[in-house]
């Protein structure tokens, strides 16, 4: 126990980002409760990864969002012997570094097999555009799903909304006012993007969902606030983040099996968007 800081650091990507903020509220209760304390770094790519190497020295261990680290830096904080595992799956697996997720393929293939029952053959995705973001794996799940679903997948059905309420926003726009709606769903890596592409929709009058069905994914509070309500794939949160605090503790503690990191399953709440 000697030399045990008693803290983990915690990357967010954009904690203004709902979903991300309340995985931080769930790791830190989790933290809490086997006596460590956490300190919350945002953590871009762009942005360079000199400000993170000083953590190793104040911290027992990492807890990634679904960032991808350099060669060099997890190196660093490996000979510092500071263990790291990562709370959603990363777009680019790096060697060593568990991830505990959701069941992003399941949930992909339930979501589509829902839609095609209900008639829809061409079926859209918004991804986030960073090939960097742990989106990106929800997006190959995707692509995945519509193969083993059968589907016609189509590249010019692909939609950057960049993450965000906004970006999706002017993305759904744009394929509105261009005539290019080739789809008659839309799936989308996260809630925020499908209430964004909602709100594009209501802005120029297309039905949602009797000409454009829109399902998010996470389950995030104000999806059932929007109208119409989202159709979402649930994201437990509670559970992933406990299981990642428990996978980490156990490799701080030097155990030399990691506990079995769960993929849950997704499920898919109905609610009239889709």
């Amino acid at each position: 126990m000697n030399g045990r800081t008693n803290q983990v650091a915690v990357l967010v990507s954009h904690l203004g980002n709902p979903f991300e903020a309340s995985l931080v509220s769930y790791v830190e209760s989790a933290l809490q409760q086997r006596g460590y304390s956490m300190i919350l770094q945002t953590y871009r790519q762009e942005s360079g990864e000199n400000s993170l190497r000083p953590l190793a020295e104040r911290v027992d261990g990492l807890l990634l969002m679904g960032q991808t680290l350099s060669d060099p830096t997890l190196e660093h904080f490996r000979q510092q012997g500071i263990p790291i595992v990562s709370l959603m799956h990363p777009a680019w697996e790096k060697h060593g570094i568990p991830s505990v997720d959701l069941n992003w393929l399941q949930a992909m293939r339930k979501t589509i097999e829902y839609l095609q029952s209900r008639g829809h053959l061409e079926i859209g995705y918004m991804t986030n555009g960073d090939p960097a973001h742990y989106h990106t794996y929800r997006f190959s799940a995707f692509i995945r799903a519509m193969q083993m679903c059968k589907g016609r997948f189509d590249h010019s059905n692909v939609l950057n909304g960049g993450g965000t309420y906004l970006k999706a926003y002017d993305a759904m726009e744009q394929r509105i006012v261009g005539g290019e709606l080739t789809f008659s769903a839309l799936i989308c890596a996260n809630d925020l993007m499908a209430i964004g592409a909602i709100a594009a929709c209501r802005y120029y009058g297309i039905d949602i969902p009797g000409k454009l069905a829109i399902i998010g994914c996470e389950d995030i509070l104000m999806s059932s606030e929007v109208f119409p309500p989202l159709t979402t794939i649930q994201y437990d949160r509670d559970k992933l983040s406990r299981a990642a605090v428990d996978l980490l503790m156990a490799r701080i503690d030097g155990e030399q099996a990691d506990p079995p990191a769960p993929m849950l399953e997704g499920f898919l709440v109905v609610r009239a968007s889709g």
